[in-house]
């Protein structure tokens, strides 16, 4: 075998080895990657029968809630692990999709014959692969590309990465003579415990490197080991990255989450800072720029062919959220209202708080919340604007349009080019595609998949026996006074324990216990836009 060969096999033998949940990943969803390049003036294929390609793919938890959404599309995804590969066509099968097509294919393997494709997705495998694979990547991502297609790579970058560096060798040290993955990660454990609270306090770098290590710490197994101690992990600059991409005939559209490529995000002082010292400095630049300012250590970039590189817009064009659909995901903080009486505050998953006293942008926000799920046009968020400010025309629509602007800095604005296909009938309650098999299949300890959202975000959903047994009711067939009934007998049988522990089997007059338990699991499937 040659040494490319070895490292492909190496890296096959540890997926397999440690395999991992295969989820769902928002910001590479073919979707989310469409609306953003038209808001850098790109056009991109309708998602109903587009073709998407996705590079190491796992067991397909990133491809599944987009073919499951677009049955006339084609999807492809490709992996080295046959173990994972095996798992997802297994879902696959289950699910009933015949767009899915998962294969266990090395990426240097692809050629002309596997076609073109609209969006093809390359999430957390470029820094992980050998020199050889990642020029394989760009070539895919420049061959395989359909004209007005659009890639999608994500990767670690420095300086960000320095500290997960220091890390990465320190775990690394500990577990070289670790002979299983188990006995890899108990040492690998070990260093972080030292790293996180062993540190001499004259060491300069004692504060980054704690508080990584504690970080680090909270994370999932399979994480630490695949990021921090496989035998590949390769970080760049950003500037690195934009020579690789140039090199390979593609060009830079956006990071996937743009609002972080926003200065003003960060604070005045880092806006005004960056302001002068990256004065008459091209795009490419001010971003590296910015890296260095904010310390950011993974990128998503979104790349089309080179060609179309005249076509892209340095910023964002807000107008064009007036031909999208929008929605929100905020938290209300009731008691920071009440102590601060004339403010709403919300915030994001992302713990981004956002205060406001304009009547308009909270009308604007509480009607997103109440849809949630759904989204709603523009035009439907221009009449909420415009009703509570009394504006109209012009006015209205760019008061709507700051707004829009305002959600999406603090990273709680969801937004798309087609509608998504969330009604708002709870009559008769229906998970949506999929999540109904997923649900009643999550007990089965080996299943590789995550649950989805039609917004293609990673939902975690607590899959205990009443919400296995109220998901296996919920194909809308039931009045939900059905669903109730037919959850109360179980609970009084004895068929399913109630999650509070509480005696139900033989009592009488549980009607209300068992209305309270399924309002709280359809507010928890709601809440994760699990139904239509």
């Amino acid at each position: 075998m040659t040494e490319p060969d070895l490292l492909n096999q190496a890296i096959s033998d540890a997926y397999d080895e440690t395999p991992y949940t295969s989820n769902a990943l928002a910001q590479t969803a073919p979707g989310h990657l469409r609306a953003v390049a038209h808001l850098y003036g790109l056009d991109s294929a309708p998602l109903a029968t587009a073709r998407v390609l996705e590079l190491g793919c796992a067991a397909g938890g990133n491809l599944i809630p987009f073919a499951v959404a677009n049955p006339d599309a084609q999807v492809i995804g490709i992996d080295l692990s046959p173990e994972q590969i095996n798992a997802g066509r297994e879902i696959a099968q289950r699910l009933g999709l015949r767009n899915l097509d998962l294969r266990a294919l090395s990426i240097t393997d692809i050629d002309d014959s596997l076609g073109k494709f609209d969006y093809i997705i390359c999430h957390g495998v470029f820094s992980w692969v050998p020199p050889v694979v990642r020029e394989a990547i760009l070539r895919v991502c420049r061959d395989n590309l359909a004209p007005e297609g659009l890639a999608f790579i994500s990767y670690n970058v420095y300086p960000g990465w320095k500290t997960s560096d220091i890390l990465r060798d320190a775990m690394q040290l500990n577990s070289f003579s670790a002979t299983t993955p188990a006995e890899k990660l108990k040492k690998a454990k070990e260093m972080l415990g030292l790293l996180q609270h062993g540190l001499s306090p004259n060491n300069l770098m004692r504060e980054a490197i704690s508080k990584a290590a504690h970080t680090l710490s909270q994370q999932p197994d399979h994480y630490l080991f695949h990021e921090y101690l496989e035998m590949i992990n390769s970080p760049c600059y950003f500037l690195e990255f934009i020579a690789s991409i140039q090199q390979a005939d593609l060009a830079y559209v956006s990071d996937a989450q743009p609002e972080g490529s926003f200065p003003s995000n960060y604070g005045q002082a880092t806006a005004a800072a960056l302001a002068t010292m990256s004065a008459g400095a091209d795009r490419v630049m001010r971003e590296q720029y910015l890296d260095f300012a904010v310390g950011r250590q993974f990128r998503q970039s979104i790349l089309v062919h080179a060609e179309r590189a005249d076509q892209i817009r340095e910023k964002p064009e807000a107008s064009h959220f007036s031909s999208m659909f929008v929605s929100v995901q905020l938290q209300s903080e009731a008691e920071r209202d009440r102590a601060n009486p004339g403010h709403r505050h919300f915030r994001t998953p992302a713990n981004t708080g956002l205060a406001t006293q304009d009547p308009s942008l909270i009308a604007l926000i509480e009607t997103l919340q109440e849809q949630w799920p759904n989204a709603i046009s523009f035009e439907q968020a221009q009449t909420i604007v415009g009703t509570k400010s009394a504006q109209s025309g012009t006015a209205a629509e760019h008061a709507t349009l700051l707004h829009l602007i305002t959600l999406m800095n603090c990273g709680a604005l969801r937004y798309r080019r087609e509608p998504l296909g969330y009604g708002n009938d709870s009559a008769r309650p229906r998970l949506i595609p999929g999540a109904r098999e997923l649900i009643i299949a999550a007990s089965e300890k080996t299943l590789q998949v995550g649950h989805y959202n039609l917004w293609h975000q990673w939902v975690n959903l607590s899959t205990e026996p009443a919400t296995r047994y109220v998901a296996s009711l919920l194909d809308g067939s039931l009045p939900q006074a059905e669903v109730r009934t037919q959850l109360r007998d179980a609970l009084t049988s004895g068929r399913i324990p109630h999650p509070d522990g509480l005696a139900l089997k033989g009592a009488r007059n549980v009607d209300p216990v068992a209305q309270e338990l399924l309002v709280r699991i359809l507010d928890a499937m709601r809440s994760g836009g699990l139904l239509m």
